[in-house]
């Protein structure tokens, strides 16, 4: 009887803490100190605060990401679809004059812009209905592996809606707190949204102007090599030491895969530096050579598979 009333009492008590408004812990009045100018007063941040419950619900959600759980060929069948390919096609005419433009300013090719559209939103279909700042707050202080990453992104959050005169309790987005057609943290958003449609202003909550240029800065902002391969088939002798485990920058010569015979089809890019990426399947091992571009792709998300499937959906956005 004690020892049921004992856990009853303690689970009153968890429950207490776990759903208390985030105005009133230590961890957060020790973030607020140490955050800088977030644009409105600690009275005011507190006051959103206040109104904000956790959703722990979140924390499952970002550790089940398929890029950890499946393989390559289970993840190409989710993501690669015809749909989602024709709908790119589609997405691409209909704004076609943004996409020349930023194509042209950036170097950075109109169906890998789209299909990360695709792959991110379903082009505008699906920009988040998760309230960000009850995300970002649960996932800075109630998800310790990554809490310090968050409170930069809530920081970030608050200085948004700040200068962009945005109501935090209104703005919705992802299930990692990612805002708008390209799923931006609040972070990249400062560092690499630009305005697209020319009126003065970086909104991609609601122009799609601004996403399609943002996109396209950011690659470019990450080295995007204009009329670079994206990723070029390889057949690889028994040797496996020269895989990539992880996205690289620096690679090696086309000239050395020769020697290495690495077995791939013509070239016009010899003098480019490749790194060996493996993809698992069901079957034998798949084999890519990956550059400069690639390597682009994969600092939007650091999954090889998440960089292999905007690859193959753009390659299918731009097929006749």
């Amino acid at each position: 009887m004690k020892i049921g009333l004992i856990v009853g009492t303690l689970l009153c008590c968890f429950n207490s803490m776990a759903f208390a408004d985030f105005s009133q812990r230590d961890d957060v009045s020790k973030w607020l100190n140490e955050a800088g100018d977030l644009g409105y007063s600690k009275a005011q941040v507190l006051t959103y605060l206040e109104q904000t419950k956790a959703k722990p619900s979140i924390v499952p959600v970002l550790r089940n990401a398929p890029e950890r759980k499946l393989t390559w060929s289970d993840y190409q069948k989710r993501l690669v679809r015809d749909s989602r390919i024709e709908q790119g096609k589609l997405f691409l005419k209909q704004h076609e004059a943004i996409f020349a433009t930023v194509e042209g300013n950036t170097g950075v090719d109109a169906p890998i812009i789209a299909a990360i559209v695709g792959i991110e939103s379903s082009y505008g279909n699906n920009m988040g209905k998760h309230s960000v700042i009850r995300v970002l707050s649960t996932l800075s202080f109630d998800y310790p592996r990554r809490a310090e990453f968050y409170q930069r992104q809530l920081a970030d959050f608050f200085r948004l809606c700040f200068s962009h005169g945005l109501n935090p309790l209104e703005v919705k987005g992802s299930a990692a707190g990612a805002l708008g057609m390209g799923q931006f943290i609040p972070t990249s958003y400062r560092d690499f949204a630009v305005d697209g449609d020319g009126d003065q202003k970086v909104d991609l909550l609601t122009s799609v102007d601004d996403n399609i240029a943002s996109i396209a800065n950011y690659l470019a902002r990450h080295r995007w090599h204009k009329g670079g391969p994206w990723l070029l088939d390889a057949k690889v002798p028994s040797e496996r030491s020269w895989v990539s485990k992880k996205a690289a920058r620096n690679g090696t010569k086309w000239s050395d895969w020769q020697a290495r015979e690495v077995a791939l089809g013509a070239s016009s890019h010899l003098d480019d530096e490749f790194n060996l990426y493996e993809f698992s399947t069901q079957g034998d091992p798949e084999y890519r050579l990956g550059g400069a571009n690639f390597y682009a792709i994969t600092r939007y998300n650091h999954s090889l598979w998440y960089s292999r499937a905007v690859i193959e959906i753009a390659q299918g956005i731009a097929a006749p």
